[in-house]
């Protein structure tokens, strides 16, 4: 997909196409890396809803700490 950069008051923006599902308000994070820009979605709290925690533990064993302070 392709967009064009367009000045928007004293700033410049993109449109974003529709294909894409964003919606206006929608918050993303943009980092640039290189010459390329890396646009994330914002979540306030990514676990606050109870289903995104499927698959996760509710604590960590000793054997997690111990591949925590493993070396090379």
């Amino acid at each position: 997909m392709e967009t064009t950069i367009r000045k928007i008051g004293n700033s410049v923006g993109a449109i974003i196409p529709k294909e894409l599902n964003a919606a206006a308000g929608d918050k993303y994070k943009i980092v640039k890396i290189g010459d390329t820009f890396v646009m994330t979605p914002v979540r306030d709290n990514l676990f606050a809803n109870e289903s995104n925690r499927t698959g996760f533990r509710d604590s960590v064993s000793k054997e997690d700490y111990a591949w925590n302070g493993a070396t090379d």
